[in-house]
């Protein structure tokens, strides 16, 4: 099973704030595009493609 780092709710403008763990673990710095990529139902956030 996967270990969970954070969750966050979504604003009514379909935003979320990304929680410090996930941050820290993939380096995001402010600005920096994210790559969102689905695989087999599950989605998965990146730094790269």
């Amino acid at each position: 099973m996967a270990k969970i780092l954070g969750a966050s709710k979504v604003t009514v403008r379909y935003q979320v704030t990304i929680p410090e763990e996930v941050r820290k673990r993939l380096k995001i710095k402010e600005g920096q595009t994210l790559v969102f990529a689905e695989e087999d139902g599950k989605i998965y956030i990146t730094t790269e493609l």
